[in-house]
């Protein structure tokens, strides 16, 4: 719940995005009586439509190529853990990775890596799949702006 309020600050049309791909999904759902579907949509607590688990695992730089690149990707770290740090080569950064800490951005664009860390943790990745949007019928974002007015 922290991500999706996250960003609906961040990127309030994404955040509108993801609300109206759910809202369509429950639809088609419905319509096509997929039972399992409707029922995972009922406690699914986010607008974000993926998330993975990273556990105890250094994370070479990389970019996620499926993603939607207008959007933010939400990600948190968990767990008793020490000198960690994010690294983000194409933007020359480096950041503390500590318990709690949430950092958003495009994984599509912007290349990142975790370094190795003492300790046992958990990274929740929130992110957007492109094809679930597209299944819902439910347009990109766009980028996010600071002139965003409601």
């Amino acid at each position: 719940a922290i991500a999706t309020v996250a960003l609906r600050v961040m990127h309030p049309e994404q955040y509108w995005a993801g609300l109206q791909a759910f809202s369509s999904l429950g639809e088609k759902a419905e319509s096509k009586e997929l039972l399992k579907m409707s029922e995972t949509l009922q406690y699914w607590a986010s607008v974000f439509n993926s998330l993975s688990m990273i556990c105890n695992r250094q994370t070479p730089n990389h970019r996620h190529c499926l993603l939607i690149p207008e959007c933010f990707d939400i990600l948190t770290m968990v767990g008793n853990y020490s000198n960690a740090w994010m690294s983000m080569p194409n933007l020359q950064l480096e950041f503390r990775y500590d318990p709690g800490c949430m950092i958003g951005f495009s994984r599509r664009i912007v290349r990142h890596g975790v370094h190795a860390v003492e300790g046992d943790w958990i990274a929740w990745a929130w992110y957007m799949r492109d094809s679930v949007h597209i299944y819902a019928g439910v347009p990109w974002c766009g980028w996010a702006r600071v002139d965003y007015k409601q």
